[in-house]
């Protein structure tokens, strides 16, 4: 088992004493050594997992989402093989559901592609769809080019998974500030508070316009997710992008009410914030929520059109399961489905 003090020490020896809130969160979710999904994820859901997705609490979402591939192979009018990606499979629960209900005559005709860099996680995910012929691919740009750029894309909660750059408000001064983390092997973490980088510019990241917000407000930004989907653009040429997470319309609901922002940390099913999200490196959930606005966007830019964006309780009322438990109160308003296209 790794010392995680020596590993801490000699990661921030290299970042010069102090790293970015956004370099730690990827340290302690993916470094090889002591990373959550690398190292210490046991399960999703379940008594051994420390964090439950509505894909491992029913079957109902991955039958619509089974409906929605449905549709839009008929809506796209696309004949032979049809290329699925799923991205961040978590425990395979989603996928084995979908496949379940495509039914064997309609698996015949696709090529189920899964996108997975939890070591933990992908070897969970074989061992529960070795009878279904699945791919696996560590990048999404893999899958795409295996698929020749056309595929329909799914995932459920992988965007709050991407590092996040945590900013807060000064009102002294009048600006935002960086949130970075330092080391120190006799006192362990703290924050400190930098100079914004010149690249974070409120027309890319809508939260920081955001208004009336108070000295000490917080924020999280997602650079490394409008990077994926720079990414995506380039390799994908036509079909239809479903992502569904946990969030708002926009920025001024994200933070309705919540001057500490929403990064919080999860451990056997209980949430932690504030000092929290510091605590048991490597044995925790990092997350924060997602601002679909800024996921509109970043689309509109990379040429990526937004045809509907709903709350998870009417995306699965259009495919007859609004009487399912997480299409009501709780998870199906906390979640949000955007369906993009190429155009």
């Amino acid at each position: 088992m790794p010392d995680l003090r020596s590993i801490l020490q000699q990661r921030f020896e290299i970042s010069g004493g102090e790293m970015s809130f956004e370099n730690f969160m990827a340290m302690a979710l993916y470094d090889p050594e002591i990373g959550y999904y690398t190292t210490g994820i046991t399960d999703v859901g379940g008594r051994a997992g420390d964090f439950a997705t509505s894909a491992t609490l029913s079957e109902a979402l991955g039958r619509a989402i089974a409906g929605w591939i449905r549709g839009q192979i008929k809506e796209l009018e696309w004949h032979g093989p049809v290329h699925l990606i799923e991205v961040g499979g978590g425990n395979a629960a989603l996928a084995a559901a979908v496949l379940k209900s495509l039914g064997w005559w309609q698996r015949r005709r696709l090529r189920y592609h899964l996108v997975e860099i939890s070591p933990k996680l992908q070897k969970k995910q074989q061992e529960r769809l070795a009878r279904h012929g699945v791919t696996w691919h560590r990048e999404i740009t893999s899958a795409l080019r295996e698929a020749k750029g056309h595929a329909l894309i799914f995932s459920n909660e992988l965007v709050d998974a991407f590092p996040a750059k945590w900013l807060r408000w000064n009102a002294d001064a009048g600006v935002w500030q960086e949130i970075h983390v330092r080391y120190e092997t006799a006192t362990g973490l703290r924050e400190t508070f930098r100079e914004c980088p010149t690249d974070l510019d409120p027309e890319i990241y809508s939260a920081l316009s955001l208004p009336n917000r108070p000295d000490g407000q917080r924020i999280e930004l997602l650079p490394a997710f409008r990077r994926w989907m720079s990414d995506l653009s380039v390799d994908w040429k036509s079909g239809t992008m479903l992502t569904i997470d946990y969030g708002s319309e926009n920025a001024a609901s994200v933070y309705h009410r919540r001057p500490g922002g929403t990064m919080r940390a999860y451990h056997r099913h209980e949430r932690f914030e504030g000092g929290g999200v510091y605590a048991r490196i490597g044995r925790q959930d990092l997350t924060s929520d997602v601002n679909f606005a800024d996921l509109v966007r970043w689309g509109e830019a990379l040429g990526i059109e937004t045809t509907r964006l709903s709350k998870q309780c009417d995306f699965l009322t259009r495919f007859g399961l609004a009487a399912d438990a997480v299409s009501r109160d709780g998870a199906g308003v906390a979640f949000l489905a955007l369906e993009q296209r190429p155009s």
